[in-house]
This record gives structure tokens, C-alpha cells and sequence, in this order.
């Protein structure tokens, strides 16, 4: 007897096997040296699609069926009280147009099993799917709040199930979102979306169908499949970016010591964008070496690490002894929780920024504009690209930086304090 490899599992099994046994993958029977006279059994061609005990069955069903073949899984043993005979029941998985179809099926699900309920509704689903998503990307209690808050304007689907939540009707929902509501002068009344929370409710269903598909129970993302105008009207488009002026960055030197336009200083000397600047994390800023370590937003831009330009290291030296003193996790923040947390959001820092910006005659900019000060000083000053595209979190074209160049943080560090 000799032996050949199985073409699903490749474990070593014998050319006489119709079966594999490590696996149960079906194999041609096997050619014998006299041939048998006759037609073959109907038991050797059913040994051919023989699943290993436990896995199920695979049931042919009646009549004229493009898919003919149900796959049966999760076998449970029943007693029927009356006649005192037992059965098995099972879960169905499917129906295919091939039997090998069909056998491959109840392999796969074998190999991960997954919960076959489809009648989940979207509140079940949001419900099963926040903490998992919470968790598997690390994320804060703020994040799973702004999730909260959009997920409020969706009531009208809570009871809606997941299997009939269909693209037409999902988005006939973001476009009509409200939510009642509950404190003060609002209390009990209808409160429609803006076009700011109609499209983060369009994201939140963009990953809740990312799950709903990864559990199975549906095989598309409905959600992914229309676009929605955040837009409201002929709105103006936002302007592009725009640089403090040398004049503007001193006025904001002279009033260092304010947060808000200590972290704008920052983002100047750094690339930093705000939503990275107010999330930095004591544990990553490296006094001693000089660095700090962050990032959000893009695999380029995730975890990089910049040297801290003289300039601003007074400033980290400041903020992060602050942390440090009161226990607070990020540089930047509140020297006293609020609603539970130290840290400032993104419109807290804008409102804040712009209102002593405009006390001080600075107008017209935004948080961004910090980082755009970052990346023209970087030009002015002969910075080289490729630690610019870095410092900035921007994907490399070229195929030679991007593969093959590794430079130390020193070379790094003598790139970014060339802008004085």
C-alpha cells in the first residue's frame, strides 16, 4: 500500500482511502486491479460524501430545485415521548447545487463555527457588535460614547431585523434621523440629525454591517452600498488650509502657557494633526531620548515616532509633568476629569483655540492650520522630503524610500530641527 497527500489538508493517507481520515475530504474511489461486474452500489458512491460523526448531514430535498442539496449542521439527539424513539435534529446551513457544494459547507463551518441566528435586530446587533469593536481596537470610553450618541438617532430601526434592513431602507433612515430628547428645553421632543450626524450614523452602519457580515448574517454590507450628501444645501466648501505667518506664530509664543495654543505651538514643530496632538499618551513621550510616539487616521500615520524639536521641548517637559502629578494618561488635557475623563475633544480644543485666537487678533484659521505651518516651514527650511512625508504620517510613492531606506532617529532629528 502506498501513500499520497490529501488535496485539502495535505496529511499522508492512503491511495486505497475514498475518504480522507484526518480531514474527511472526499477522494475518487480508487482504481482496483479486477474490475467488479455490474453497476456499483449506491452505498459506495454515498461513502464518497461521508462526514466525519457529529458534523452533520447533507439532505436532498424534493421536487424541481436549482439547489437541491441542504446542508444540515449542529445534530441534536431528540426523543419523541409518544412513540419512544429518538431522532436527530439540526441547524441548516444552506442549500447548494452540488452535493460536494454542500459537503464543503458543513467542512467550513466545522473548521469556525458561527452563531446561525439571522433574526437578530439592529439594537442586538449594535449591542453584540460595541463592546467587540471597543475592545479588538483598543479604543476609549469617548469613542464608544460618540458611537452612543449617533446610535440614538437610529431608534426607529432598533426593532428592525438585520436580514430586511435593506439598502433603500437603511437609508431612507439616515436621511430622516432624529432622536427624542431628554434634558432641559428639549426634553420629549423630536430633535432631527444634522448633516454632520447623519454622516457619522452612515459610518457607524458601515461597520455595523462589516460585522452583521462577518458573523454571517447577511452576505453583504447594505450599508456600503450607496453614498449619502453631508452637505447641507449649496454649502460653501471648507477652505484649504492656510499657515501662520511668522508674525501670527510669535503672538502665539507670546502667549504660551494657554493649552490650547500650547498644543498648536506643538503641532507646528511637530506634523501633528489635532485628533493626534490632544490623544498623545504619557507613556509614549520619551524624555530622555526626546521623542514622542503617536498617531491615528492611516497605516502611515499610526504609531510613528518624532523627535521633539528644542523649540517645544520646554512645553512636553511642562504638560507631561502634569500628567504625571495628578495621573492623568494623555499630555494634554484637563487637570480634572470631566464627565469621567481628562480628555479635551476636538471640539473643545477648536472653540477653545479659535475664541483666544480671536482675542488675540489671530482669525481665520483652523486646528489643521497648525499642521500646514509644520509642513511649510519643513519646505522653507530645506527639510528633506522623505522625513517630512514621515514626520507628517503620509504614504511614501516612491518604491526605493518606501522599501529600502531605514534611517535612525538621529538623522530624523537633524531634519526637523533645520526649521528655527
Amino acid at each position: 500500500m502506498s501513500l499520497k497527500k490529501c488535496p485539502e489538508c495535505k496529511g499522508q493517507i492512503s491511495t486505497q482511502a475514498t475518504a480522507c481520515p484526518h480531514c474527511g475530504y472526499p477522494l475518487l474511489p480508487h482504481k482496483q486491479s479486477t474490475s467488479k461486474r455490474g453497476r456499483p452500489k449506491k452505498s459506495d458512491k454515498q461513502s464518497l460524501m461521508r462526514l466525519p460523526n457529529g458534523y452533520g448531514t447533507i439532505k436532498t430535498l424534493t421536487g424541481n430545485r436549482r439547489q437541491p442539496f441542504a446542508a444540515m449542521v449542529n445534530p441534536k439527539l431528540t426523543l419523541n415521548e409518544d412513540t419512544g424513539k429518538s431522532y436527530y435534529i439540526y441547524d441548516f446551513l444552506g442549500s447548494f447545487s452540488e452535493k460536494i457544494d454542500a459537503y464543503k459547507a458543513i467542512m467550513r463551518y466545522k473548521e469556525n463555527p458561527y452563531d446561525l441566528k439571522n433574526d437578530l435586530t439592529v439594537k442586538e446587533l449594535y449591542d453584540a457588535w460595541l463592546p467587540k469593536y471597543i475592545s479588538d481596537n483598543n479604543l476609549d470610553d469617548n469613542r464608544r460614547k460618540s458611537y452612543d450618541a449617533a446610535f440614538k438617532y437610529c431608534g426607529p430601526a432598533y426593532n428592525i431585523k438585520v436580514v430586511d434592513f435593506l439598502p433603500p431602507i437603511i437609508e431612507e433612515h439616515i436621511k430622516n434621523a432624529y432622536k427624542i430628547g431628554e434634558r432641559g428645553s428639549e426634553a420629549g421632543r423630536k430633535i432631527a440629525a444634522t448633516y454632520i450626524i447623519k454622516g457619522n450614523i452612515k459610518a457607524l452602519y458601515n461597520l455595523l454591517f462589516d460585522y452583521a457580515v462577518f458573523r454571517r448574517i447577511v452576505t453583504e454590507n447594505y450599508a456600503r452600498t450607496f453614498t449619502i450628501n453631508t452637505n447641507k444645501g449649496n454649502v460653501q466648501k471648507s477652505r484649504e488650509g492656510r499657515p501662520y505667518t511668522k508674525d501670527e506664530l510669535a503672538i502665539l509664543w507670546d502667549n504660551s502657557g494657554d493649552i490650547f495654543i500650547d498644543m498648536t505651538i506643538v503641532q507646528c514643530y511637530s506634523g501633528w494633526r489635532p485628533g493626534e496632538v490632544i490623544t498623545l499618551a504619557v507613556n509614549n513621550i520619551d524624555l530622555e531620548n526626546r521623542t514622542y510616539t503617536g498617531g491615528v487616521k492611516t497605516i502611515n500615520g499610526i504609531n510613528r515616532t518624532v523627535p521633539i524639536h528644542p523649540k517645544v521641548l520646554p512645553i512636553i517637559h511642562k504638560y507631561y509633568h502634569e500628567a504625571i502629578d495628578i495621573g492623568r494618561p494623555m499630555l494634554f488635557g484637563r487637570t480634572q476629569k470631566f464627565h469621567g475623563s481628562y480628555r479635551y475633544i476636538e471640539n473643545s480644543f477648536r472653540n477653545s483655540l479659535l475664541k483666544k485666537e480671536s482675542e488675540l487678533g489671530i482669525l481665520g484659521h483652523v486646528l489643521h492650520d497648525g499642521r500646514h505651518t509644520f509642513s511649510t516651514f519643513a519646505k522653507e527650511y530645506g527639510v528633506d522630503e522623505y522625513a517630512r512625508k514621515k514626520f507628517m504620517g503620509h504614504s511614501i510613492k516612491d518604491l526605493t524610500d518606501r522599501v529600502y531606506t531605514h534611517m535612525d532617529i538621529e538623522w530624523f532629528r537633524t531634519e526637523i530641527e533645520k526649521i528655527l
